[in-house]
């Protein structure tokens, strides 16, 4: 028989096998019965719309496994100490589960089956693996988190004392485990006490093990304590596992995203990231919005628990980086608090019967009105969110509540509401009208030209505010230089909703919606090519829940199309210039375009591109989003927040694709006083004044068949 380790060794058999058998169905019975309470909490809430077949949801969470939970790469790509942090603990403790599998096999298989696992190789491999890829893993990575914890203190993190508890629990089993081993290397190995055990030269490959074995012979213990020690240890580092994993289960507040986070990614709705939840059909709606658990669906309670309390949402917040109380970690954690008090209470209520009001309503005091109306949607929170949680749908469930249940939202908020209804948009006081910026323009209409291929779709801030209505101009100049056949509405055109959903007011958005689907389906257009990411993500995303399906592109996507084709070949050097982008959040995050406004500005002879330290996926918002474009600001502005961002470069202007974005940045250029050497530009502004000529020939159009951007 080859050396090798002793399964028990010191222990005694069998009574250790089977306690450990034993041990085995009490874990698992735990977890069975916290994952079914659990659930039991979830499932209070309203079934989940468009979930989708099995199969492409398994395919594409093995996909996500590999990538994002095995590679660490959502963390690492972040940020390089807790990601590296993160990786060390979770693969550190997971090769240890992995290779005590193994052992636990090995011995199965030896002692009942009679058959061996004879190479020397395999039990070297073995005890690297439990020694050093394991636990040594493991311990660095809980090393690096107390670091950061107690020393570096980040300001995201919070509940020192509960995740201290968890830390020592996880350094307590590496201790013990480590302590198990040196012993037993010192009362065999070390002095060779046991030739069923390896020789010293091969018990080196558990460096761990062997340091601690010649640590407690360099302190005088005896072999005879040594094997006492080991035999005491072994007791505690079992019971300590045992008594850990149940407490864990059982009472689901230590590591309990080791369960729920694989389970909300895995059962997340399959829906556009930059689409609002549908609140469902109006007739049949007992209430408008959520004020309880049981108003949200099953995956948003799930969003709760699944809430690893991390703080890499709130870090990236907008609302919370302006002083403003908004934190999307405070409000998973608020409403997971809430819902371990208030689910016992109604799944205790006989079917039937009415359940008494919580002691602290869930809109107002759980989560505080002035936490939900900071909310710009940005979508940065759940952009970093690493297990997929959706802030935003459970921040608006509650602003629907306030608004259609109990009428109570910011005044300013209120008027533009009011004249969304009124007038079809929200610019309160404008004088101007939808087809004021047509003023000597030869712009056709839709009605003038039915066979358009592209319908230009203005949108409220592009044909109402006048510094917008220079934007549209040059998105119809483009247009016309590069041949493409288009109209516009015109009158007929009215808000896509977007201000009233965001805010709250589901039915308003809904008439909006159905209203634009009702003239837009009549016209059937080839393509709609918005000027604003609010418009398009409106229509591309929320539109079909109302049966609105369209071919929807922004310019940016679009003319970068255009570009790729030669439609437009003919580009003037624009005086040397350097710009900085600023990726709109409804644009960048909610709907993943972030190459084309660059191909855009690359193609631009004589316009250099810088970056600011936040874009692309961590982009700051301009602050106008989530209705927050008529509401007052409480704190430092966001705008003002991204203006210094962009100072912060050497850029001479801020480029973007957003209308919203451009009149946040030019108010922000303007409090810093220094509008005399920055400015705030469309994309749009800075192509149309980079192409030569007034329109394009007969002989153009005709070499260029329109719609080929698309």
């Amino acid at each position: 028989m080859p050396p090798g380790r002793e399964d028990f060794w010191n222990i005694g058999y069998p009574l250790p096998a089977i306690l450990v058998y034993l041990a085995a169905p009490i874990i698992l019975a735990a977890v069975i019965y916290s994952i079914r309470r659990r659930s039991l909490m979830w499932r209070l809430g309203r079934p989940v719309e468009g979930f989708g077949p099995m199969g492409p949801r398994i395919r594409e969470f093995i996909g996500l496994g590999v990538v994002d939970l095995l590679a660490h790469r959502k963390f690492v790509k972040r940020e390089v100490y807790p990601g590296i942090m993160h990786f060390s603990i979770f693969w550190g403790f997971m090769i240890l589960l992995v290779a005590t599998t193994v052992a636990a096999v090995e011995f199965n298989v030896e002692k009942y089956m009679h058959r061996e696992f004879p190479t020397i190789e395999y039990r070297v491999a073995l005890g690297f693996t439990w020694d050093v890829l394991g636990g040594a893993l493991a311990m660095v990575g809980l090393g690096m988190a107390a670091f950061r914890r107690y020393v570096l203190r980040p300001s995201r993190l919070h509940s020192f004392s509960d995740n201290g508890v968890v830390l020592g629990y996880l350094a307590l089993l590496l201790l013990t485990g480590f302590l198990i081993e040196g012993a037993r290397i010192g009362a065999t190995e070390l002095n060779q006490a046991d030739v069923r055990f390896y020789d010293p030269g091969v018990a080196g490959w558990s460096p761990i093990g062997w340091a601690f074995a010649k640590g407690l012979d360099g302190i005088a213990i005896t072999t005879s304590e040594m094997r006492d020690l080991q035999e005491i240890m072994w007791w505690t580092h079992a019971g300590i596992f045992t008594a850990g994993f149940v407490y864990i289960a059982i009472g689901y507040k230590h590591l309990s995203h080791i369960m729920t986070s694989p389970a909300n990614i895995f059962l997340r709705p399959k829906k556009a990231r930059g689409a609002l939840k549908p609140m469902g059909d109006f007739e049949t709606l007992e209430t408008f919005g959520a004020k309880d658990i049981t108003d949200f669906t099953w995956w948003q309670n799930l969003n709760f628990d699944a809430c690893t309390n991390c703080g890499r949402c709130e870090e990236q917040c907008p609302a919370w980086a302006s002083e403003k109380p908004l934190s999307p970690r405070g409000v998973m954690q608020d409403m997971k608090a809430f819902m371990a008090e208030r689910a016992p209470v109604l799944l205790a209520m006989p079917e039937g019967e009415t359940p008494p009001a919580p002691e602290a309503a869930m809109v107002g005091e759980v989560i505080t009105e002035d936490v939900l109306w900071s909310c710009t949607s940005c979508g940065a929170c759940v952009e970093a969110c690493p297990v997929f949680i959706n802030h935003i749908d459970t921040i608006v469930d509650m602003r629907r509540y306030l608004v259609l249940e109990e009428s109570r939202l910011p005044e300013t908020a209120q008027a533009a509401l009011m004249s969304l209804e009124q007038r079809g948009h929200p610019w309160q006081g404008t004088t101007l009208t939808r087809t004021s910026w047509l003023e000597g323009q030869v712009v056709p209409t839709i009605e003038e030209n039915p066979d358009a291929d592209v319908l230009l779709w203005v949108g409220c801030t592009g044909a109402l505010v006048e510094r917008n209505v220079q934007v549209t101009r040059a998105a119809a100049s483009i247009l016309k230089k590069a041949g493409v056949n288009y109209a516009v509405l015109g009158n007929s055109e009215t808000c896509t909703g977007d201000p009233a959903r965001r805010m709250g007011n589901e039915y308003l958005y809904a008439m909006l919606a159905e209203q634009n689907i009702e003239t837009l389906k009549a016209i059937n257009p080839k393509t709609i090519l918005t000027t604003c990411p609010h418009c398009f993500n409106t229509m591309k995303n929320e539109y079909p829940q109302f049966g609105g399906v369209f071919n929807v592109r922004h310019y940016s996507e679009y003319m970068a199309g255009l570009i790729d084709d030669g439609k437009l070949r003919a580009l003037a050097t624009v005086s040397a210039e350097k710009t900085t982008y600023h990726d709109s959040c409804f644009l960048g995050r909610h709907n993943g375009i972030y190459d084309a406004p660059r191909r855009i500005a690359a193609a631009i002879p004589g316009l250099e591109v810088v970056e600011m330290s936040r874009c692309k996926e961590r982009g700051f918002c301009c602050g106008a989003g989530g209705g927050r474009m008529w509401m007052e600001e409480d704190g430092t502005r966001i705008n003002h927040m991204r203006t210094d961002q962009f100072l912060e470069t050497d850029g001479d202007s801020i480029s973007m694709s957003c209308p919203f974005c451009l009149q946040m940045m030019e108010e922000g250029i303007g409090s810093k006083g220094v509008e005399d050497t920055k400015s705030a530009k469309d994309l749009l502004e800075i192509m149309d004044a980079s192409l030569e000529g007034s329109g394009a020939s007969a002989e153009t159009q005709a070499s260029n068949p329109v719609g080929s951007a698309d």
